[in-house]
């Protein structure tokens, strides 16, 4: 768009506009009568037509110059001050506050450095970067979400222009810490399909399941050194929240039917753990379930050791309707007596619709409740709502039914590319997101992504899971075929 010209007196008023001004730049800039002068100043401010310091007109002068109300030369004001432009001085008026062209609002900042004690070491560095979106990237076959393009667009912009057309003065209340009781009804219905029967008082909603997760362990694992057992390989964000609570961690592996019982019962007996968390459905990044007999067994021991098990279902949307009841939950086959079951929408919906929730005993929520209610004063209830109408009219079934097929058709030809490559599954999963891969004996996943990220190339290496996995990466199915990554990966290989 051109800046249109304007009448800009340099007084002491500083500048001026006119009701001239707006109309010439009506047919330019078009929209409200805010926006024509948010342009006009912003136009004037970005070809340094007028400097940092300069005074704009008063509220009252610039309705009298344009005739327009005081409340549109007002709104128009604080548009400015939103955007960073202009600044308000108490009693003296507004002044110009950035000369120069404006930063765009939909690039984000770049990232200040980050430094730790001892300096950040290359796998937090790597950590990082998955969750960096850049525009540089060619591919992200290393990231932990859908493509942007396989968003269910449409019946999400159905369900916020619903929510906005509801009634508002809900958000006025700090709203339940337990979250949107539809929506906690909604799960309880969604839960019963794969055999878990929760009371909608046993739900807790969060901000997506790394909330959830965080909640479980600032309420039950608040003391520095407490030990805990998590899988091996496992999720990065789960490995650097207990470092950061101060936990000791100690692995048990996962094999291609669930956690090693022989070290999982060693471990019980030589620690004394009280939690561990593990994934029963797809487990990230192996993709494998935990078979029916082993999950008896580990409730078992659960029961002899004392030990509460968080179960991690993240990805559970993902198994394919027709095995879903096949696959077996913790929380299903002991309705919560020992297990916290955590799950999320953020993976299926939008990353950026932050929405999970956890089921617990009435005694385990009692207590999380509390310390959410005093810790958290406010839930998010847009997003809240926005998945309840989504849950509730049906359009996230179909959703889910769209991305399962997707993931069918895509998975068999990524798991052919990366064998052609030399590459050996560590698992071929019947569904999911991921496929776990071993680059070779002796090979550096690490020292490889490095090189790929150089190319503009992300992926995903094993040291990010585990620092027994060195030469494995994770493949994200829904990405790993665009980009040329696999030609990239198949150079630096030497293959």
């Amino acid at each position: 768009m051109s800046i249109p010209k304007m009448r800009a007196v340099r007084d002491n008023m500083g500048f001026s506009i006119a009701r001239s001004d707006l109309t010439a730049d009506a047919g330019a800039a078009g929209g409200s009568l805010v926006d024509r002068i948010f342009s006009l100043v912003s136009g004037a401010i970005q070809s340094r037509q007028v400097v940092t310091g300069t005074r704009l007109p008063s509220v009252r002068r610039l309705a009298e110059d344009c005739a327009i109300s005081r409340d549109t030369a007002a709104r128009a004001y604080d548009k400015l001050v939103a955007h960073g432009l202009v600044e308000s001085r108490r009693g003296a008026g507004y002044f110009v506050k950035l000369a120069g062209a404006r930063r765009s609002p939909d690039k984000a900042p770049p990232r200040p450095s980050l430094f730790y004690p001892g300096g950040l070491d290359a796998v937090s560095t790597m950590r990082l970067e998955l969750q960096r979106p850049s525009q540089a990237l060619i591919s992200r076959s290393g990231i932990g979400t859908l493509p942007e393009h396989w968003m269910d667009e449409p019946s999400i912009a159905g369900a916020l222009r619903a929510v906005a057309r509801g009634n508002q003065r809900a958000m006025a209340t700090a709203g339940d810490p337990q979250g949107y009781l539809p929506l906690r009804h909604q799960l309880q219905v969604k839960l019963q399909e794969v055999g878990l029967h929760v009371d909608p008082g046993n739900l807790i909603l969060t901000s997506g399941a790394t909330d959830a997760l965080n909640l479980v362990l600032l309420c039950f694992l608040r003391y520095p050194r407490e030990k805990v057992l998590i899988e091996q390989p496992c999720q990065p964000i789960l490995t650097e929240r207990m470092m950061s609570a101060g936990l000791e961690m100690h692995a048990v592996p996962r094999l291609s039917d669930g956690p090693d019982l022989d070290v999982l019962r060693a471990l019980c007996v030589e620690h004394k753990p009280r939690f561990f968390f593990l994934s029963t459905a797809l487990h990230n990044p192996t993709g494998t379930h935990v078979a029916p007999h082993k999950a008896f067994q580990i409730l078992r021991l659960a029961e002899e050791f004392n030990l509460t098990l968080v179960e991690d279902d993240t990805y559970g949307d993902l198994i394919p309707s027709g095995t879903a009841g096949a696959v077996t939950r913790l929380a299903s086959l002991d309705q919560l007596q020992r297990v916290i079951h955590i799950g999320s929408f953020s993976k299926t919906m939008a990353p950026g619709l932050r929405v999970g929730y956890l089921a617990a005993s009435s005694e385990r929520i009692e207590w999380m409740a509390t310390y959410r209610a005093l810790n958290c004063l406010a839930s998010n209830s847009l997003a809240e709502r926005t998945v309840y109408r989504l849950l509730s009219e049906g359009n996230y079934r179909h959703h889910c039914e769209q991305l399962r097929m997707r993931l069918a058709d895509l998975r068999p030809r990524a798991a052919d590319a990366l064998q052609r490559l030399g590459l050996t599954l560590a698992h071929e999963p019947d569904a999911g997101l991921y496929l776990w891969a071993d680059l070779g004996e002796g090979v550096d996943a690490f020292r490889v992504s490095q090189q790929l990220l150089e190319q503009g190339h992300l992926t995903a290496p094993g040291r990010l899971f585990s620092l027994a996995h060195a030469s494995h990466m994770r493949f994200n199915i829904a990405t790993m075929l665009e980009g040329d990554v696999l030609s990239a990966l198949a150079r630096v290989l030497g293959r």
